[in-house]
């Protein structure tokens, strides 16, 4: 395995303050490994910070540093698509910025690669913050109850791919990703490794509630049918109790059991119907959602510029526009198909 070429995709959002150290981090641990060149690719996912322009600073002090720029924000499972799909490495390793996904470890990445896995799974043995903390295990929970394919308790995007691993993902053809689960269902030979996750470096993270929610809900969309069995399962349910109590009210009346005239029975019944009604309404809504946008065929993301990493370490820092590969043009539409 010698002189393997290793890719690292760092999705960044507003991370200005942690890149940086984090490029300084991953450079000092990469070097520490025999027989390897090396690239970064930075996504910068629309950010409103000063992140475009360190990663230009730094582009112009590392040449192996690669810099794609979105148009606007297209979120972290964008970015890291967009990482991949540039990546040219023997394989590929997929970290945040933010060093809550420990440079340190990238020396055992690649060992485990070396060893024959295709896949190498980082997973958080814990977090920083009982918040984040309990909200991760409550997610997981909820994926795997009704996940096709097992995710890994407190795994993260923070993994090694082999080439033929990211060139199997970008294949698959959907463009409602969930990448933790589709390089699960992949199903290639895999293995991981515990980490504890250290506080930010700076800033605070992106994901509030609200977006962490919505990837949830999309992450579950993206896996598994069974929210849509399980909607059957239940109007099933509410049917057959209906039913159940219809043939109650009949056996009461044939044994001339008066009945109490009142409302509270019927709008009872009439807040679970509609209740199941909206449920498996709602639930058809977001599979449909996800099939419009699988028929509407638009890109994951769009890029506005992008600055190759250097062939090796003997080209110039600095790349001048006819020297940077593709133009923003033919970046535009750049997800692979």
């Amino acid at each position: 395995m010698a002189d393997s070429l290793i890719s690292i995709v760092v999705p960044c959002y507003n991370e200005a303050a942690c890149l940086p150290a984090v490029l300084e981090e991953v450079e000092k641990a990469l070097n520490s490994v025999p027989n390897i060149d090396y690239e970064i690719l930075a996504v910068n996912d629309g950010s409103t910070d000063e992140t475009a322009s360190v990663l230009q600073n730094c582009r112009m002090q590392n040449p192996r540093l690669g810099v794609i720029q979105f148009v606007r924000n297209f979120g972290h499972q964008a970015a890291l698509s967009a990482g991949l799909a540039h990546a040219r490495g023997d394989a590929v390793i997929c970290m945040d910025a933010d060093l809550q996904h420990p440079p340190g470890l990238l020396p055992q990445l690649i060992q485990r690669w070396r060893q024959g896995f295709d896949v190498i799974q980082t997973v958080r043995r814990t977090q920083p913050g009982l918040t984040k903390s309990l909200s991760s295990r409550a997610f997981y929970r909820l994926l795997n109850l009704f996940s096709e394919v097992e995710i890994t308790n407190g795994a993260a995007d923070f993994r090694l791919m082999s080439r033929r691993a990211v060139d199997s993902l970008l294949a698959l053809p959907e463009r409602s990703r969930f990448l933790r689960g589709l390089v699960a269902w992949l199903g290639f030979p895999c293995t991981t490794i515990e980490f504890d996750a250290p506080p930010r470096h700076a800033g605070s993270s992106a994901y509030n509630f609200k977006k962490m929610m919505a990837f949830a809900v999309d992450a579950v969309i993206a896996l598994s049918a069974r929210p849509l069995h399980l909607a059957l399962w239940i109007a099933g349910f509410v049917l057959l109790s209906a039913f159940t109590y219809a043939i109650y009210i009949l056996n009461l009346i044939a044994h001339s059991v008066p009945l109490v005239k009142g409302w509270a029975s019927t709008i009872f019944l009439i807040l679970i119907l509609g209740s199941v009604n909206l449920l498996c309404t709602g639930i058809l809504g977001l599979y449909l959602r996800a099939v419009l946008v699988e028929i509407r065929k638009r890109p994951d993301y769009l890029i506005s510029d992008y600055i190759p990493p250097a062939q090796s370490v003997t080209e110039p820092h600095v790349l001048h526009n006819n020297e940077s590969g593709l133009s923003a043009e033919r970046h535009l539409i750049a997800r692979k198909a």
